[in-house]
C-alpha cells in the first residue's frame, strides 16, 4: 500500500456532482463549514438551484432540469490498527424537503444575488475535514491585504489532481478586502478559471516575516507560513472572452456566516 501524506488543506475541498432524477447535469465544488454548534455544506446557489443567479434561467441548456440531488465525493479517513487509511466515499443527498422545497439557506438581504447557499448536516464522520477548522488544517489570523497569495481548491473541469484530491489554483487578492465590491460581500481575485470550481473554499497564504492578527510589537511576529480560510469562490468576471480579465469573484466568510445564522430559505421557482 503507497503511503502518501496530502495537505490537510485537499482533503477540505469536495467534489460535487448535480443530478435531476440520477441524470448528471454538472459537476461543482463543496465543502463543510462548521459554524453555530452545527456543521454546513457549502456551495454556490447556482449550483443547487441550475439557475443563473442574476437572470433567474436555467443553466442546463440541452435539457432545462434542475438538480434535485447532488452526489459528495468525499476524502474519509480510516483506522486498522496503527495504520491510517484513505478512502473514498459517495454520498447521494437529496437537496429538497418531502414537501419538495429547497434544503439550502440563502443570504437574509440579498438572496441569491449573494451565490452562497448552505445546508445543515448535525453529525457528520470524524474523518470529513472541514474548510475552516483551525486546529486540524493548521489555519492562522492574519490581516490580509491586497496582493497576497491566494489559492482557490476546486475541480475545474472536473478534473482532479490525483486520487480524487482537488486542483490548487494560484491566486491574488486584487481588491481591497476590507470594501464590498458591487456594495455586496464580496472581493475579486486575479486567477484564471474554469467550470467546476464554482463552490471551492478560497485561502490567503502568508509567508515570511508576518504579525498574527490582534498581536503588536516586534516580538509577537512570526516567521514562517500562515494560512487562512477567507470565503467561497463562485466564478469569472466575465468580459468578451474567457482572458479578457481573468479575475474571479469570492464572497467574504462574514457573508456566510450571515446565511448560516439566518432562517432564510430558498423558494421554489417555476
Amino acid at each position: 500500500m503507497k503511503t502518501i501524506d496530502p495537505s490537510p488543506l485537499s482533503t477540505a475541498a469536495h467534489k460535487i456532482t448535480l443530478r435531476f432524477n440520477g441524470q448528471n447535469l454538472s459537476v461543482a465544488t463543496a465543502f463543510f463549514y462548521q459554524h453555530a454548534e452545527s456543521n454546513w455544506l457549502v456551495t454556490n446557489w447556482h449550483n443547487l438551484s441550475g439557475r443563473n443567479p442574476l437572470t433567474g434561467k436555467t443553466l442546463s441548456v440541452s435539457t432545462g432540469a434542475i438538480p434535485n440531488e447532488l452526489v459528495l465525493h468525499a476524502a474519509e479517513w480510516g483506522h486498522d490498527g496503527d495504520k491510517t487509511f484513505l478512502h473514498w466515499s459517495e454520498r447521494v443527498i437529496s437537496l429538497l424537503d418531502d414537501a419538495g422545497d429547497p434544503k439550502w439557506k440563502v443570504h437574509p438581504e440579498f438572496r441569491e444575488r449573494v451565490d452562497i447557499a448552505v445546508m445543515e448536516f448535525k453529525k457528520i464522520p470524524d474523518s470529513l475535514r472541514v474548510a475552516n477548522n483551525e486546529k486540524l488544517l493548521n489555519l492562522s489570523k492574519f490581516k490580509v491585504r491586497a496582493g497576497m497569495d491566494a489559492f482557490v481548491l476546486g475541480y475545474p473541469l472536473g478534473i482532479s489532481g490525483g486520487a480524487k484530491f482537488p486542483i490548487w489554483k494560484r491566486a491574488s487578492i486584487a481588491s481591497e478586502p476590507d470594501i464590498d465590491v458591487d456594495s455586496l460581500p464580496k472581493i475579486v481575485i486575479d486567477t484564471a478559471t474554469r467550470e467546476g470550481m464554482s463552490g471551492s473554499p478560497v485561502y490567503v497564504r502568508n509567508t515570511g516575516w508576518w504579525l498574527p492578527e490582534g498581536e503588536s510589537g516586534i516580538k509577537n511576529h512570526v516567521i514562517g507560513e500562515g494560512t487562512k480560510f477567507i470565503g467561497i469562490y463562485s466564478g469569472r468576471v466575465l468580459g468578451e472572452d474567457l482572458l479578457s480579465a481573468q479575475l474571479g469573484i469570492v464572497w467574504k466568510e462574514t457573508a456566510l456566516i450571515e446565511i448560516i445564522e439566518s432562517n432564510c430559505y430558498d423558494l421554489v421557482r417555476e
